[in-house]
């Protein structure tokens, strides 16, 4: 994953630093700060999304991103290894079949790592159409922009079309 591959957010801010997380040079390099970090296939293997593709599978937070980046990398090389477990989280599985790069982001002023992880989800599902496939749901209080199964308008909607 290189820098480009990050547009979705570079409007805003560029990533403070971008490794190949499986190598033990990263690790080294990634601050114990808090922070927000993006997860994307090393092998240059793009995931297909409604809107494009994108080598990014996960994005998520910390606030100590050394720490969760190192946990992050040594469930990912456990997955690598263990193909009986079926249970490992796709954010492990992905980055076991396609190598992980992390782009990270430290947080800046009152900023806080929940609302920079999401407003990078938020900026990659508007360019995307989707968030990136290994999180399993949107960030605590946001939802899509788009409607939603609560929505009053979607919901008498649906109920006339059928």
């Amino acid at each position: 994953m290189r820098d480009f591959n990050l547009r979705f957010y570079k409007e805003t801010r560029w990533p403070d630093g971008i490794e190949d997380l499986m190598t033990d040079e990263a690790l080294s390099k990634i601050p114990e700060n808090a922070g927000a970090y993006v997860l994307g296939t090393t092998s240059g293997k793009n995931l297909v999304y409604p809107w494009g593709s994108s080598p990014v599978f996960y994005i998520g937070q910390s606030i100590n991103l050394q720490n969760r980046l190192k946990g992050h990398r040594n469930v990912t090389t456990q997955a690598i290894y263990d193909h009986e477990e079926l249970y490992w989280w796709p954010r492990y599985q992905y980055g076991a079949a396609f190598g992980v790069t992390v782009a990270w982001y430290t947080v800046r002023g009152t900023q806080n790592p929940n609302s920079l992880e999401a407003n990078l989800i938020t900026s990659f599902y508007e360019m995307y159409g989707s968030i990136p496939v290994a999180n399993g749901t949107w960030p605590s209080g946001l939802r899509p922009k788009h409607g939603s199964r609560d929505d009053p308008k979607a919901t008498s909607t649906a109920r006339n079309i059928s």
